[in-house]
């Protein structure tokens, strides 16, 4: 991936003064959406859910209910509106100006969190203050995201959107890796900072990526549209999309196991930021070795993004999601088993190794889904309804995102064992759907060939 950056960059660095202005646009604009990858990378890193904020939150409050809301506060946010967006966003001129809307908002939002860390000291004032501002930065995000989708949409072309992509995940996964071994030292007070300055310092170096990932984007060229704003207002009225979608449910099979096995997906990866929980709380690890499972996490992410790239590319997006489903099951079985060692056992080596182990093989998983899902929704829509499609997909997911915050009362109830189980039943149900669909890729061609 290193070489082929490398390789790419080179391309576009003679091709400079002689070139037309469309192409220098595009040079411009495939470097800056890069940047804007990495700076988001590193963001992601150092404000990671299942393991930072996770951490930072079970240390305020002994309720999981609360630390289950993290994740589906901070995910729900960007998915729940693009479907009812799609009106507003289709009639605007420009995507940038509609992205643009929201940055000074986010920016705020992300500010607002770590000063309330820094110096809230109730301590059910504080998880108010860390849940609303988790709130108002997802759906901020939310109101970007589509405008984000169409925006790359016009402007990098469409054969070199997974070079793209795939270069922004692999620089913002060394930045990630490398923060990592930041998010160690910081958290283990070496470089000076106690209980919570130093969750606050490693969050707002993370508030700090996300920053520069907003403002790098707007320096992007975008074309304009040619046609008066106005002239999209009889198209995808909310209504019309509504029966539209209602179509979909009822008549496309494979658009159906697509969307059974994003739900199973999702609902499986709830029991990954309680196996953060399980350490910290049971198993009694320290905050330095949560810097070193996100070292581990991002760097099993990195190399497997190489490899992810390759399947999807020669083999298609369904066996990417395939092999992650079946890693998902995997994780859960080997964590059912660490919460049914000895408590002997799970304070020694073999508990710490499983934990790296885990959390390894979750952020393969986890890179491999988001490598594979948008492509391989965008395969299974037909043209025409793409957006529809997409909207109505990641607004179903939001929904979903939202019901998964039972999870922390699930493990009241049912205890750790019992979210590993059910997670692991998702699982299964997630590579079942996978195993039914068929190849977009190859549907195409058959349709293509008749």
């Amino acid at each position: 991936m290193a070489r082929r950056f490398m390789d790419a960059t080179a391309a576009v660095r003679k091709q400079t003064g002689a070139l037309p202005q469309r192409e220098r646009d595009f040079r411009n604009n495939f470097i800056l959406y890069i940047i804007n990858g990495a700076c988001g990378g590193f963001g992601d890193a150092l404000t990671s859910t299942p393991l930072v904020m996770t951490a930072f939150l079970s240390q305020v409050t002994t309720s999981n209910t609360l630390i289950a809301l993290l994740g589906p506060l901070r995910d729900a946010g960007w998915y729940l509106p693009q479907f009812f967006l799609a009106t507003w966003v289709d009639r605007q001129h420009s995507m940038l100006g509609a992205y643009r809307t929201s940055i000074a908002f986010r920016i705020a939002a992300w500010v607002a969190m770590v000063l309330a860390i820094f110096f809230i000291q109730d301590r059910t004032l504080l998880v108010i203050a860390v849940l609303g501002a988790t709130l108002a930065i997802s759906f901020l995000a939310g109101f970007a995201g589509l405008p984000f989708l169409l925006l790359t949409a016009k402007v990098i072309p469409a054969g070199r959107r997974g070079l793209v992509f795939g270069l922004r995940q692999f620089i913002g996964g060394v930045l990630g890796v490398a923060a990592g071994g930041l998010v160690a030292l910081i958290l283990s007070g070496h470089l000076g900072f106690g209980y919570p300055q130093n969750f606050a310092v490693v969050i707002g170096g993370g508030s700090a990526g996300y920053a520069a990932s907003y403002l790098v984007l707007l320096l992007i060229k975008e074309p304009m549209d040619e046609a008066p704003a106005t002239a999209h207002a009889g198209r995808n009225h909310p209504k019309l999309n509504l029966r539209q979608a209602w179509s979909i449910a009822r008549g496309d099979a494979q658009y159906l196991r697509y969307i059974v096995m994003r739900i199973a997906l999702l609902v499986g990866a709830t029991c990954v930021p309680f196996l953060t929980v399980y350490a910290k709380r049971t198993l009694a690890v320290n905050d330095g070795f949560i810097g070193t499972l996100i070292s581990v996490t991002l760097a099993c992410g990195l190399l497997s993004n190489v490899v992810w790239a390759r399947v999807s590319d020669h083999y298609g997006n369904r066996l990417v999601m395939m092999i992650a489903a079946a890693m998902g099951l995997a994780f859960c079985v080997i964590a059912i088993f660490i919460t049914r060692l000895t408590p002997d056992a799970s304070n020694g080596d073999i508990a710490h190794l499983a934990l790296i182990g885990l959390f390894g093989l979750s952020g393969a998983m986890q890179t491999g889904i988001q490598l594979a899902s948008l492509p391989l929704m965008i395969e299974v829509a037909p043209a025409s309804q793409q957006a529809l499609y997409i909207g109505l997909s990641n607004t179903v997911m939001g929904v979903v995102i939202l019901l998964t915050s039972s999870a922390g009362i699930i493990v009241d109830q049912l205890g750790y064992l019992g979210i590993f189980i059910l997670s692991a039943l998702a699982f299964a149900i997630a590579l079942e759907r996978s195993v039914r669909m068929r190849e977009p890729r190859i549907v195409a061609l058959r349709e293509d060939a008749s």
